[in-house]
């Protein structure tokens, strides 16, 4: 994958990083007018993915733990004195120095070098020595954008939730057993519901997308050790909280600064839910009090199950790079104004949508309450400058960056390590790859069965979990990820994804 500018780790952002805007400008004639969708380069069963993908998975989850707490317990052992820790003669905060280091390591934390390290581990030991299990908390995720074909295929998890979801889980089975205690558990809130009045999404997409990720936790190790929720569900429970958090918003969104609003952009066009607003516009409503030209919505009306992802493609794409814009008039042929006042109205909703954004999340973070109590650590995707102590967990490791899973699919190669980026950039950058597709059809005898997972990841719990896994992307024939090699080649690699030495 090329790094780019904005997919490197930022610290104060609150937006997750993406190389979308860098293509758009760099190449704009490199990305087609309708989306393109190549031949898959190898289709699997369902069961195949089950009986000889998934234990593969599970092994290098578990993996990752073992090899995170070596790693922990090797570095702890040479440091001198009380250079990072306090008390370390205390089995309690050695225990919770053990768990506070495995966060200070640049391949799980975005701010490893910048930590508060002693912060950290007298907030364990506080969450250790309550009568409830310790818990993460992270705050991560909602379901995929298309943005018409530019980031993902779909809205549901795939190869990069698998990934990431696998990253997480090694870090509780790591402090698990670091910390001694095997009820150490993690609580990921999702940002759906949160942030829906900012990005217009849709919530019956939120559910569905936790419980798929719910899905894939309990496929790799079992039930218990992840909990996906809905953070407004949990945060604002009651209609006096949620009342007050309103409140908040409009004192921040009245305190915003132009800076403010343009530090989210463009960034903030890709996490917009288009195809939820231009329909709603093109019926009269004002989108964030932005109305659409009347010509627009009129001819979106004329055929919107066509229109509405070719407008999204073009105002997005035109917006994020106007020299971009003298080639896409020519699909709009006499029309050149429905291209132009769709330009105008996406950055207009786009700008508004980044301010509600920035000024829900600065409401949250003055709100009482903002953990489920004393026996909780809170984690964060995006650094936070103002919590020193808080780890920002790369969910997609170094070479993720700033990028979360629900805005890129995965690229596997026999020869090198999994990559992520949007569809867009996988399709520029990397034009020999092409989809790995599921199909819901029995395997060639031997096959769902055959595998080498150890009794402790083959409890009944990970087994249930995995008969259904991924039913979503056959029902509506959505790629896996993307791959480059010959099969037996991409096979491997699918089966080392999470392995620590290969993916």
């Amino acid at each position: 994958m090329t790094t780019t500018a904005t997919s490197s780790p930022r610290p104060g952002r609150i937006v997750s990083g993406s190389g979308l805007p860098a293509l758009l400008r760099e190449s704009p004639d490199a990305i087609p007018f309708v989306p393109q969708t190549p031949d898959p380069c190898c289709v699997l069963t369902v069961d195949q993915l089950r009986g000889e993908l998934l234990p593969r998975w599970r092994e290098g989850v578990e993996r990752q733990a073992k090899a995170m707490v070596r790693r922990s317990r090797g570095t702890l052992e040479v440091l001198t004195g009380e250079t990072l820790y306090d008390r370390l003669d205390d089995p309690a905060h050695r225990r919770a120095a053990l768990v506070a280091e495995l966060f200070r390591n640049h391949q799980i934390s975005a701010n490893a070098g910048r930590l508060d390290s002693r912060a950290l581990q007298r907030r364990v030991v506080e969450a250790l020595a309550e009568s409830e299990p310790l818990r993460f908390e992270l705050a991560w995720g909602q379901a995929k954008r298309t943005v018409g074909g530019l980031k993902t295929h779909g809205q549901w998890a795939d190869l990069a939730e698998v990934y990431a979801v696998g990253r997480v889980l090694a870090l509780v089975l790591a402090a698990r057993e670091l910390a001694e205690d095997d009820r150490i558990g993690m609580t990921v809130y999702s940002g759906g519901n949160r942030f829906a009045k900012a990005l217009y999404a849709r919530p019956q997409a939120f559910a569905e997308y936790d419980a798929q990720r719910q899905r894939i936790a309990a496929a790799l190790v079992g039930p218990g050790v992840a909990e996906f929720l809905d953070y407004a569900a949990v945060m604002r429970s009651d209609a006096a909280e949620d009342e007050r958090h309103e409140e908040r918003v409009a004192r921040h969104l009245a305190a915003l600064t132009d800076e403010d609003v343009a530090g989210q952009m463009p960034v903030m066009l890709f996490n917009v839910d288009w195809p939820q607003v231009l329909p709603l516009a093109a019926g009269g409503e004002a989108p964030h009090g932005v109305p659409m030209a009347p010509h627009v919505a009129e001819w979106l009306r004329e055929a919107p199950d066509e229109r509405v992802p070719l407008l999204v493609r073009a105002a997005v794409t035109c917006a994020v790079s106007p020299a971009a814009q003298a080639r896409w008039l020519e699909v709009f042929g006499d029309r050149p104004e429905v291209l132009e006042d769709a330009i105008a109205f996406v950055l207009a909703v786009g700008r508004a949508a980044a301010a509600r954004y920035t000024a829900i999340a600065r409401a949250d973070r003055d709100a009482p309450g903002r953990t489920a109590g004393p026996h909780t650590v809170r984690l964060t995707v995006h650094e936070k400058t103002d919590r020193p102590e808080v780890p920002a967990v790369l969910t997609l490791g170094v070479r993720g960056g700033a990028q979360l899973s629900q805005h890129v699919v995965a690229r596997v190669s026999p020869d090198a390590p999994v990559t992520f980026a949007s569809v867009a950039e996988t399709q520029v950058r990397s034009p020999e790859a092409a989809p790995v597709l599921l199909a819901d059809a029995t395997a060639a005898p031997g096959t769902a069965d055959e595998g080498t997972a150890t009794p402790a990841t083959t409890a009944a719990g990970a087994d249930a979990a995995a008969a259904d896994l991924f039913d979503w992307l056959v029902r509506e024939d959505l790629p896996l990820c993307y791959a480059s090699g010959p099969e037996q080649g991409v096979l491997r690699a699918l089966a080392q994804v999470l392995d620590p030495d290969h993916g």
